[in-house]
């Protein structure tokens, strides 16, 4: 039985720990699910096949607007931890806002794969119907996925490091330009390095009303842990 860790919290806009519960529910028994909020996520990452980073952790954390929350960064301990578990293969699933946290340490979006990159990276505001449409690439990541509508908060040019190869599965339009809502790639970032995932759609739980969703995320573990 695979074990998948989600890594949780930060701020009560981004519901994570109610939505990996969710997504828990949608794997059934076929895997193990362990859902854990904050730094602590990252010790222990021996027994860990698969690595979800869904909460936001950073330092504007602590502003009333989200919630006067503590921010904890990571030590040394834990920063060795991921990338040890990034330099053994195993796979990485970043979602949503989770790729922004810890800009204290950039090594943290490297290790992904995917990161928000502040001044760069941006998303609209608020929460609108947004037409998602995959791409034509027969790839595993868009099976059984048709164009859909969700309703979501667009995060736009959120980046990949810089050496590893990418592949976009489905994207938006807003303002004239396509920005990528799943993204996949594999290698780079450090020997060793297996694939990663990035699943943009997702803001609050009215985003996983829509059923391509389930699908999505069903999709995204499925190709990460094939060996």
């Amino acid at each position: 039985m695979k074990n998948i860790r989600f890594f949780t919290g930060g701020p009560a806009f981004h519901p994570t720990t109610d939505q990996a519960k969710m997504i828990a529910g949608w794997l059934g028994p076929d895997y193990q699910c362990e859902i854990v909020e904050g730094a602590p996520a990252f010790d222990d990452l021996d027994a860990v096949d698969l690595l979800a980073v869904m909460g936001l952790h950073w330092p504007g954390m602590s502003n009333d607007w989200a919630g006067s929350l503590t921010y904890e960064p990571l030590d040394d301990a834990r920063k060795q931890s991921l990338r040890d578990y990034v330099g053994s293969g195993r796979p990485v699933l970043g979602f949503h806002g989770g790729v922004a946290s810890y800009p204290d340490w950039p090594e943290f979006g490297n290790l992904l794969g995917f990161y928000f990159r502040w001044k760069l990276s941006n998303h609209d505001v608020g929460n609108r119907l947004v037409a998602v449409e995959p791409t034509d690439d027969k790839h595993p990541l868009n099976e059984g996925i048709e164009p859909f509508v969700v309703r979501d908060e667009v995060y736009v040019n959120v980046q990949a490091a810089y050496d590893m190869p990418i592949d976009v599965h489905a994207q938006t339009r807003m303002e004239g330009a396509r920005f990528p809502m799943i993204l996949s790639g594999e290698g780079g970032r450090l020997p060793g390095a297996g694939k990663a995932v990035y699943l943009a759609n997702g803001h609050d739980l009215r985003a996983f009303e829509a059923p391509a969703i389930r699908r999505i995320w069903e999709n995204a573990i499925r190709w990460l842990l094939e060996s």
